[in-house]
């Protein structure tokens, strides 16, 4: 009985000390590095344009905007090269309103 319970506390005594290990040393880093293309947004995931099927993405470093169409059947998917569409003029959205 006294081994019992002696083993009990010391299980329990263990289990407190993993589940307060998080508080005193935590192991989590951070990396505060941006993605590679966080300055694209993707503005439709599925749009025609000429007739072909793809993807329509902005670029928010100048306002331009790009369309990947998709290549091959319905099996495989995979992008042909970006084609672009137009060029938005973010500049004009510092000016003072008319």
């Amino acid at each position: 009985m006294r081994i019992t319970q002696g083993l009990l506390l010391a299980i329990a005594g263990f289990l407190g000390m993993i589940a307060l290990r998080p508080y005193f040393a935590p192991q989590t880093k951070v990396a505060a590095d941006s993605n590679r293309f966080d300055y694209v947004n993707v503005i439709s995931p599925v749009f025609l344009y000429n007739g072909k099927q793809g993807i329509l993405l902005m670029d928010q470093r100048n306002g331009n905007v790009w369309f990947l169409p998709r290549n091959g059947d319905n099996m495989k998917v995979a992008y042909d090269d970006p084609a672009f569409v137009l060029h938005i003029p973010l500049e004009k959205l510092d000016q003072a309103p008319r």
